[in-house]
């Protein structure tokens, strides 16, 4: 943490009442050491990364002011730091005691003032220092009786980014440091001359800033940053195509923050530690960054608690194998029932103790941000009561709940706790009350046909896409909780690209559970979310483009649309839409909501569709059934042009002046026509159904066709 400028005239050392320097430390320690100055006298911590625990080694280093921009020096194994008391340099043996030095400064250096940023450099025995706008500064350590401090030639311009510390990398002989704010960007920086290439955001906040006063590698180019405000530890890979840090431990928080590592020492468990045992995908591994405690005594969940080396994923469980079951702190006496709340029984020995607890809902595999289902609930020593309320857009079956105590209130499902222990559990979520509404029914489907040339009516086939659709409602106690679409792609006689998806009119973007969306395309799950942004209802975009679902007969156009071009075939969507809260089946759209197409994006539409809109259409143009209005990003310059005669303040939507639209909605597995064979002669009995707007007239149009005209398979 930057401490309050103050200008420095003096150009040397200093003299101190203590000038013989304790013993080095042993040979590259594996802890880190971690230097604050919360009331004007350094305090140093010693901390185990693995698990965030940490003791103090020292709260009193016989300095009244700050050490900082400390980094391990691997040449002498001595700490060196900026003494803000006498303005130099310090170094620090196993007593933890500052011993300032006399440097010799260049007039670049004396103007520099404090520094707050430093490390030792680890191919060369040197320190390094950092001051914004001021540039790179260096103090060889070779030679004790003559350090002198310089600026590093052409730093100074270099000297622009905001950083509170930063950490030499074991081996490619460059500094790396993450920035501070709302967003954090690894820095690599050259020493020569303090030139910086930023290596891309690692990590956002969602609160407060970040400030990452303390930061230090290991061996295997994974640097670690404490965050001052909160003492979280996160860690990245800066050798990553694309780095990410993620929190690894939970370490001592404070307002200044310096830290100081031998970057070439490993990163051990230690030999007193608490993993899980659910499987791996949820963390448990210590190289998965797995959940883990250090033991303490007197703190843990139940009766017991014992030590492992490592995660023992379930079959393995540590349980299982030393015969020892610590697991007895939870005790889950209901069962979980979605859309109802549950009871925890939990048995804590000892106070002052939180509980935070995750369930798989969606059972993915993963303990999401959206499944933590007890947050930081503070715990009396003994038994204790915990309610939680099961969501109605889980999924019935076996998962997985981690349950982790510790005297953090604020932790998550993985990383290094310095206290108390995880419990994971397997759990059965179980569904009952709920009944299924199928659209048409269970065994049937139906078909929407769209005529893709609107705004113009020209041939009128209606066979430019046909989708067989079955939809499915799950209802509980009169609430709608989720829907599901099962598609199947019946024709397509287009030339031109098109996308296909669903609308859910009334029903906002924003209360679909995107995260437990599930959906495969002939079988195979999809990673990708079909939710479409910037939208005010949910619309489910399947595909942004059929043609890349066609495959063609030898000398066929278009599929099941021309004689002798028909295939068993069908490409084949499925989808799992849960809802973030219920809505009342009276609030819900009428079957089949609003399936629609919609031009691709990038792809010709013809002139008709591109002069409307002065460019290609894609989402611009979108092809609703009758009177059903378009989303948000159609583009209402459609409306009554060339032959469209929607009147959206009268509800008339994609009509022509006949009342005929350009989709329909046609209940059974339709006979369509063949390639460029009109709908109104094909069905001649559609011309008069179409222009009642009742639709009493001939409603069941679609069972008299001129067969000659019709695609039969």
């Amino acid at each position: 943490m930057k401490p309050p400028l103050r200008i420095l005239l003096a150009c040397t050392g200093i003299l101190s009442s203590f000038n013989t320097i304790a013993g080095e430390f042993e040979s590259c320690p594996t802890q880190a050491f971690i230097i604050q100055t919360p009331s004007s006298v350094p305090i140093s911590y010693g901390v185990e990364l693995a698990t965030g625990s940490y003791v103090i080694l020292s709260s009193d280093m016989n300095r009244i002011k700050a050490y900082n921009g400390v980094g391990f020096s691997y040449h002498d194994n001595y700490i060196y730091g900026w003494d803000y008391e006498g303005g130099t340099l310090g170094k620090t043996g196993d007593d933890y005691v500052i011993v300032p030095l006399t440097v010799t400064k260049d007039a670049d250096s004396i103007a520099a003032g404090n520094f707050y940023v430093g490390d030792v450099a680890i191919n060369e025995n040197a320190w390094y220092g950092y001051r914004k706008n001021k540039g790179l500064f260096k103090i060889p350590l070779d030679d004790p009786d003559n350090y002198s401090m310089s600026l590093v030639s052409g730093s100074t311009s270099n000297a622009t980014y905001k950083i509170t510390d930063f950490a030499f990398h074991p081996s490619d002989g460059y500094i790396y440091a993450v920035t501070n704010g709302a967003t954090g960007s690894l820095l690599q920086i050259d020493p020569v001359n303090g030139a910086a290439i930023n290596l891309g955001v690692v990590v956002t906040s969602s609160g407060s800033n970040f400030t990452f006063g303390a930061q230090f590698f290991d061996p295997d180019g994974m640097l670690y940053l404490s965050n001052n405000s909160d003492g979280k530890i996160y860690r990245l890979n800066v050798n990553d195509a694309n780095p990410s840090a993620d929190i690894f431990a939970y370490g001592p928080s404070s307002t200044s923050n310096d830290g100081a590592r031998c970057a070439l020492a490993e990163v051990p468990v230690g030999d007193n530690v608490d993993f899980g045992d659910a499987p791996d995908t949820y963390g448990t591994y210590m190289a998965s960054n797995g959940a883990r405690h250090s033991i303490i005594d007197d703190f843990y969940l139940g009766s017991s608690v014992d030590n492992e080396a490592n995660g023992y994923p379930t079959p393995l469980s540590d349980d299982t194998s030393d015969g020892n079951d610590d697991e007895d702190g939870i005790s889950l006496p209901t069962g979980f029932e979605l859309g109802e709340s549950a009871i925890i029984l939990v048995t804590a020995t000892g106070s002052g103790g939180y509980l935070n607890a995750w369930f798989d809902w969606d059972n993915n595999g993963v303990f999401d941000s959206d499944e933590q289902a007890i947050s930081g609930k503070a715990l009396a020593a003994g038994s204790n009561t915990v309610s939680l309320d099961v969501p109605t857009w889980g999924k019935a079956g076996q998962t997985w709940a981690r349950f982790r105590f510790s005297s953090l209130a604020d932790i998550g499902p993985t990383g290094g706790v310095g206290d108390g222990e995880v419990e994971d559990h397997q759990v059965t979520v179980t569904e009952t009350g709920v009944t299924i509404n199928y659209y048409p029914s269970s065994s049937s489907y139906t078909s929407v046909a769209y005529e893709d040339l609107y705004p113009d009516q020209e041939d009128y086939d209606m066979n430019d896409v046909i989708f067989h659709l079955r939809l499915i409602e799950y209802v509980k106690n009169d609430q709608v909780i989720r829907v599901e679409f099962e598609a199947k792609l019946a024709a397509m006689g287009a030339a031109y690209h098109n996308g296909f998806a669903i609308q859910l009119p009334d029903v906002a973007m924003d209360n679909v559970k995107e995260s437990s969306i599930e959906w495969s395309i002939d079988g195979i799950a999809q990673s990708s979310s079909p939710l479409e942004s910037g939208q005010t209802n949910a619309v489910l975009i399947f595909t942004e483009d059929l043609w890349d679902h066609i495959s063609l007969a030898t000398g066929c156009n278009f599929v099941r649309t021309e004689p002798g071009c028909g295939t068993s075939y069908r490409t084949t969507w499925k989808m799992r839409i849960p809802f973030e809260t219920t809505i009342s089946q009276s609030d819900m759209p009428d079957f089949p909501y609003d399936p629609f197409i919609f031009a691709t994006p990038g792809t010709d539409h013809g002139l008709a569709a591109k002069n409307v809109v002065g460019e290609l259409p894609g989402r611009k143009l979108e092809i609703h059934l009758k009177n059903k209005a378009p989303t948000d990003k159609f583009s209402t310059a459609y409306f009554g042009s060339r032959e469209d005669r929607s009147e959206p303040s009268n509800g008339l939507y994609f009509v022509n002046e006949n009342g005929m639209s350009w989709a329909l909605e046609i209940p059974t597995s339709w006979q369509h026509p063949l390639e460029r064979e009109r709908l109104d002669i094909t069905y001649s009995e559609f011309v008069n159904f179409a222009a009642d707007k009742s639709g009493n007239t001939n409603p069941s149009w679609y069972l008299h066709s001129n067969a000659a005209l019709i695609f039969q398979d």
